[in-house]
């Protein structure tokens, strides 16, 4: 697989590089949303680990990213430029058996960026349902972690995004 840029990885996420000013600590009660180009985008930080972003993307359908450090969609938007590298990565959830993927991951970031429709979607109803999030990351380890429930700003984004439908 050929090498991205961080650049390459967050313009393909977001269509832009957008301002969401909300930081790990401000998330952690719900979701957060904001717009790009357009699209709608969805941000929350979980209580004890990564933090997920969701936006509605025409070539993917629901693109996921998975912030592993917790850290803000901002921070790792602004972080020094890094290479992205395919890692194989299992992920279930309590109402789904285990399917694996390929997804970026850039390292310096901690950062995976879902590839494929059915990884975003994955994602996004483990949220409707309310069921955890596992992951088992090739040469990184496990991580699990719950999102935020379905609220108001959940609602808007799956209203505007025609792939939830």
């Amino acid at each position: 697989m050929k090498h991205l840029t961080r650049n390459c990885v967050a313009l393909t996420f977001l269509g832009a590089s957008a301002a969401l000013g909300a930081h790990a600590a401000d998330a952690a009660g719900g979701w957060t949303l904001s717009e790009s180009n357009g699209s709608s985008l969805i941000y929350a930080a979980t209580d004890a680990g990564p933090s997920v972003a969701l936006s509605c993307s025409d070539q993917v359908g629901i693109r996921a990213v998975v912030l592993l450090n917790g850290e803000s969609l901002e921070e790792a938007l602004n972080a020094p430029g890094a290479r992205a590298k395919s890692r194989r990565v299992s992920l279930e959830t309590e109402t789904t058996d285990p399917r694996a993927g390929d997804w970026h991951y850039i390292r310096r970031q901690g950062k995976l960026v879902s590839t494929k429709s059915w990884q975003g979607k994955r994602i996004y109803n483990a949220a409707v349902t309310g069921s955890p999030v596992s992951m088992d990351i090739f040469k990184v380890g496990e991580r699990s972690f719950e999102l935020p429930g379905v609220d108001d700003q959940f609602t808007t984004f799956a209203s505007s995004c025609d792939a939830t439908s």
